[in-house]
Order: C-alpha cells, then structure tokens, then sequence
C-alpha cells in the first residue's frame, strides 16, 4: 500500500462540533482546511435530543453534525478519513501520520474528542507507545520480520491486520480480546494452519519491558504465562494522549490538553479545541473553542 503525501493550512484532527467548526472558519479564510476523521465516533454520532445548543429549541444531535459538516465542505473545508499514528509538530511545519498518508501543515488544531480513557488500556501500553507498541501493521509491521509480535483486537480489521503481520514474516500470538468475532471466522481457522497462534480465550493483561516491549501477561483459562514478544499491535481506537505525549503536548493529570484562553498547547501553531481539553463538554462550548482554535491558527499563519 502506498502512502500519500498530504498538504494543508491548517489540518483539523477530529470531525465533531470543534472539528468542523474550526475547519469552517478556516475554510471561510480562503485557508486549504483538512479535517481528519477518526474512526472512532464523535459523540453527536449516538442519537440524542439536544435542548440547550443556541438556536435551536429541539434538535436531533446527528442533524445537528450534519448541518454544521455540511457548512464546513460548502466553505471548502476537505474531510478526509483516517486515525492519526504519528505527531511531528516541533518545527515550523507541522507533519501528521495515518496508515496510508503523511500530512503536512501550518497550523494544526486538535480535535479529536475525550481522550481515551487510560483504565481501558492494557498496562503498559501507554508507556511503551513507539518503543514496540504500534497501532499500525503496514507501517511497523515489516520492522520485526521474524520476531515473534502480539496482536489484540477483534474486528475484521483486526483479522486484515494479523493476515498482514503473518504475511510479512512475523510470527504472531493473537489475543483477541474477547469471544466471536472475527477470530471466529474460518479466515482465522486458516491462519491458525500457517502457524498463528489464536489465543480466543486469553487477554492480554499486561505489556511488559523497561525501555522497549519485551513479553505480555496473557491470562486464559488455564492461569496466566508470560510469552516473549518483540511488539504487540492494537487494533481498536487509538488512544490519542500517550501519541500527544510522545508528541511534547502538555496533558494534565486526567489527560486533557492544556490550553491557554486562546485554545494554545505549548506548542507554538499546535491549538486544541472540544471536549480533549475538558472546558465544559458540552457541544456549544466545544464549537466556540473550534471558532477560536481556528482564528488563532489564522493568526499564527500570518506572522
């Protein structure tokens, strides 16, 4: 799979209120905006009556999405899919990793929504993002060809993904994390046959190693055992504070993004807006923090 190369003014990560909003505004300053569009849902998304967003009495909150998205593409705003795996955002421009493509920007405001809440992570995990711990097989995938690497997770990407790891030369212990699913299907069967080991029974309870990954607790029903591993890949939505972290962005002890009245990070052209800097989570506050975001990114483009 090739890897596309991006470029925008300002890249929005995250298309809820803040995300959309930031990218109408920026789209409506003759700025080339770039949302991207996690895969995990914003919570407009889970149907709601919404009674106190100005403007509107009673309003279904997917309609309300709706209309503002709708206004963002009418100003020109571009949303593209995709789950950001990678910051680089110290220089002047700033670059933004996914599975198939690399972002370059100006500004960079981030959006994505409550941080993935650190009690449904595997211990570990966090700590050892980028020293073995990956979210994507095609892009680390081939750097541990022959060494035995975890994977967790359950869906059909999942499946993709493990198919890949095994192809690529990795010899892969897949723990998926809970019954059915995809581990079940007789594509999994025929991977078991080429030597992956499918622990459908087992969870992955630990992620051990001091300066990079070295093995994981894996706990089934016969006890727990520590099995030797190289990397463990994981399948499901990606936490975005340890990405932040390891990016140099300034969390606060319950893993919001610190911000300043003018939606700055400590990061100078890097902004944060919505629900991952814990203002008020509600959907008024975070699009009047996307309104902000984006004028102070404005502003940073044009010194």
């Amino acid at each position: 799979m090739s890897i596309k190369s991006l470029q925008a003014d300002v890249l929005i990560i995250g298309a809820g209120p803040a995300g959309l909003t930031a990218g109408l505004y920026a789209a409506r300053a003759g700025k080339k905006a770039l949302i991207l569009e996690g895969s995990g849902p914003s919570r407009l998304e889970i149907a709601y009556k919404l009674e106190n967003y100005p403007g509107f009495p009673s309003i279904d909150s997917r309609e309300l999405l709706d209309i503002i998205r709708g206004q963002a593409l009418s100003f020109g705003a571009e949303v593209v899919p995709g789950d950001a795996i990678a910051y680089a955002l110290d220089g002047d421009r700033k670059y933004v990793t996914t599975k198939d493509a690399v972002i370059e920007a100006g500004a960079v405001i981030l959006a994505t929504g409550k941080p993935f809440p650190k009690e449904r992570m595997i211990p570990g995990e966090d700590r050892l993002v980028g020293q073995g711990v990956s979210y994507c097989a095609t892009c680390d995938g081939p750097l541990f060809r022959g060494s035995t690497v975890a994977a967790v997770g359950h869906s059909e990407e999942a499946l993709e993904d493990v198919q890949a790891l095994q192809a690529m030369g990795c010899r892969v212990l897949w723990a998926p994390g809970k019954a059915g699913g995809a581990a079940d299907s007789p594509a999994a069967r025929a991977l078991e046959e080429k030597g992956v080991a499918v622990r459908r029974d087992g969870k992955i309870k630990e992620i051990r190693g001091d300066e990079r990954v070295e093995s994981v607790l894996v706990e089934g029903p016969l006890g727990a055992e520590v099995v030797p591993v190289s990397a463990v890949f994981i399948f499901r939505e990606i936490p975005a504070g340890p990405l932040f972290e390891r990016a140099g962005i300034v969390l606060d002890d319950k893993q919001c993004v610190a911000v300043d009245r003018f939606q700055r990070t400590n990061i100078p052209g890097v902004f944060a807006a919505g629900d991952i800097t814990c203002g008020g989570l509600q959907v008024v506050a975070a699009a009047g923090e996307g309104c902000v975001a984006a004028i102070q990114a404005l502003v940073y483009l044009r010194k």
